[in-house]
């Protein structure tokens, strides 16, 4: 078994080091294009990172991680936790997804679908989301799913190209302008969906009133109207809390004292008709 060791003494990042070495081997005369690779890490450029290398035995291991929504003060928090899990990424199942997705355009293309260029093409438009390096796009955020209207760009310009965006890894930018030029196109409508999003928020925050707010005649009257009204929801919001905690210190005063009832009353067994041979084998143990 051959070890190889690249400590901080030898510059650039963890998976472009393994990335390199890779290469390097495939360079070399002899090598079995069946070899298999294994990456050990979360982070998702190894999934870009894979693909590039165009490797057919490729997959990454990494720890499952829980992502919670935690409202700590007022404030709502993601709350990341890593579990003892680990999930497994097969590249080759990947690349079997890519080819399911885009051999459907083979007839209306103008140039032969290979999936390994439309891999790099991928690659290439996913920098526009951002990456360790790279900033994201202003209208690109792939929370809001932007990496499917990515997608959904690319195989709607895919039948009029005559030739794909990069090649041995040059991006030739006069192929690229007319994709570019629809991203933005679409920029405009993700502005739109934004502002629409937090309309429809501010909406939903609307504090409503009964009746009587209506009748009050003067702008003093109607904040204090209002500043009553939220000081009569915290409190009932408050009061509400407090009760959910006093019926939960109920309920564990209650399997407290049902507990300590048990061990009296198997205490008094004991005493009583003295240790089951059972008993008395736990108690040895």
């Amino acid at each position: 078994m051959e070890v190889v060791l690249s400590d901080s003494s030898v510059p650039g990042e963890g998976e472009h080091k393994m990335m390199d070495y890779i290469r390097q081997a495939k360079s070399h005369e002899g090598y079995n294009p069946n070899t298999r690779h294994c990456f050990y890490g979360a982070d998702a450029d190894l999934i870009m990172l894979s693909l590039l290398t165009h490797e057919p035995n490729f997959m990454i291991i990494r720890e499952e991680h829980v992502i919670k929504k935690v409202k700590q003060g007022g404030v709502n928090r993601l709350d990341i936790t890593k579990t003892f899990n680990f999930q497994l990424i097969f590249i080759s199942l990947l690349r079997e997804y890519f080819e399911l997705e885009y051999r459907v355009l083979a007839q209306t293309m103008k140039m032969k679908l290979d999936i390994e260029r439309v891999i790099d093409d991928f690659v290439f438009f996913c920098f526009f989301i951002g990456n360790d390096f790279l900033p994201s796009l202003s209208a690109l955020d792939i929370a809001e799913g932007s990496l499917d209207s990515l997608i959904d760009l690319y195989k709607s310009h895919l039948p009029s190209m005559t030739d794909y965006i990069t090649e041995a890894g040059t991006i030739y930018w006069d192929r690229a302008e007319p994709f570019i030029r629809m991203l933005g196109d679409h920029e405009l409508e993700a502005f739109k969906m934004r502002i629409d999003s937090i309309k429809h928020a501010k909406e939903e925050r609307i504090v409503s009133f009964s009746g009587d707010f209506n009748t009050v005649q003067t702008e003093v009257d109607r904040k204090t109207v209002i500043k009553n009204k939220v000081k009569a929801a915290i409190n009932e919001k408050k009061l509400t809390k407090i009760l959910h905690l006093k019926t939960k210190n109920r309920d564990k005063k209650q399997k407290k004292f049902w507990l300590l009832k048990r061990f009296e009353d198997e205490d008094t067994n004991e005493a009583a008709h003295g240790l089951s041979k059972h008993q008395k084998e736990i108690r040895s143990q």
